[in-house]
């Protein structure tokens, strides 16, 4: 009889740290998504300072911005209606002031980035200037960046996304 207990005891201790471990998996597999979405707008952030950082260069060298290809009501979009391609984008690599393609990581109608160059006097800025936005992050975000004319705050078009502006 002593033996039988002691089985059942082992069987309990397995069931119990089999039980533990898929308590375990289950915790873990739950704060998967989360990390990735995370990761996700981590590369975002990134994206944009890369981005912006060559709209810079591009104006320092051209004296002006990229124009955009109005693509989408003026936009040009990451999840591009022409053939894919992102023009400023396009603009930026062949002229090697990035060395990729750089698009959203899920790339679609909720979640990409959008570019457009405006004249003097749109929305009334007396200025030319380009928009840049991701449209959303996957989490909750407070920085929304900048990008505000007299007639219209940019930040509002993407509320849990980003927004640079710069003047030409």
């Amino acid at each position: 009889m002593p033996a039988l207990n002691n089985f059942t005891y082992e069987r309990l201790q397995k069931l119990v740290a089999v039980v533990f471990i898929g308590c375990l998996m289950i915790l873990f597999l739950s704060g998967f998504d989360t990390i990735k979405a995370k990761v996700r707008d981590v590369k975002r952030r990134a994206d944009v300072k890369v981005l912006t950082k060559a709209l810079d260069l591009y104006h320092d060298k051209y004296g002006r911005y990229p124009d955009s290809i109005n693509d989408w009501q003026g936009w040009d979009l990451s999840i591009g209606y022409n053939g894919g391609k992102t023009e400023f984008v396009n603009s930026l690599r062949e002229k090697d002031f990035i060395d990729r393609e750089i698009k959203d990581p899920i790339n679609d109608v909720a979640y990409h980035y959008r570019y457009q160059k405006f004249p003097a006097g749109a929305y009334g800025c007396q200025n030319s200037f380009y928009i840049l936005q991701i449209i959303n992050f996957e989490l909750p975000t407070e920085n929304n960046g900048r990008g505000e004319c007299p007639e219209l705050n940019w930040g509002i078009q993407a509320p849990n996304g980003y927004t640079v502006q710069d003047i030409d």
